[in-house]
């Protein structure tokens, strides 16, 4: 299936989802996500919720303050499994997550999404050859891209698929990139030559 094909499909669960999702709500703090891991074998996933937030990067004493990388934090939401759970879920999301500026694998497509009254612009993120998995990315703040949903599934493995959405766009702390904000796009190679992990 041709990738824009794939795409296609994407946006459309991702749209009825939202639709299904977006109640008249004011916005909380940070980017909510909602993960879950189906391991083989099993019937139902294991599963948590978090928020990401970002932390401005400390200044220097340096006279020329230079462009600096944010970093994010992840918070568990504590309703939500057992804390071993949680810890094993958000150490895994860190690979997943993607928050930078606009790059090479990542294209504008020609649609918006609404989160609780903010219309986002979104994007298509090329997935190798090979992997079957589809990412989408919004724009959270001016050229700031931020993931929006990834969908993954293995052959092989302990694991058979990995889903991630975001549910809610709320206040950033610090509007900017994070040092590690690419990791997704390592993730998606290494799943090519490896397999999930």
């Amino acid at each position: 299936m041709a990738f824009w094909e794939v795409m296609r499909h994407a946006l459309l669960a991702i749209l009825t989802a939202l639709a299904l999702s977006a109640q008249a709500k004011p916005a909380g703090e940070g980017l909510r996500y909602r993960m879950q891991m189906w391991m083989r074998g099993e019937d139902s996933p294991r599963e948590t919720v978090f928020t990401l937030q970002t932390q401005a990067a400390a200044r220097t004493a340096n006279h020329v303050q230079k462009p600096r990388f944010g970093t994010w934090e992840l918070r568990a939401d504590r309703n939500q499994g057992t804390p071993y759970q949680q810890a094993t879920l958000l150490n895994r999301a860190q690979r997943l997550l993607f928050l930078s500026s606009p790059v090479a694998e990542a294209h504008v497509q020609p649609l918006r999404i609404g989160f609780h009254g903010r219309s986002l612009q979104v994007w298509g993120v090329e997935v190798p050859a090979g992997l079957q998995a589809t990412a989408i990315l919004v724009e959270v703040a001016p050229r700031l891209l931020a993931l929006c949903d990834l969908s993954a599934r293995f052959a092989q493995g302990e694991v058979a698929r990995i889903e991630l959405h975001l549910e809610e766009v709320g206040r950033l702390v610090a509007e900017l990139p994070a040092a590690e904000g690419t990791v997704l796009l390592n993730t998606l190679q290494r799943w090519v030559r490896e397999g999930e992990d």
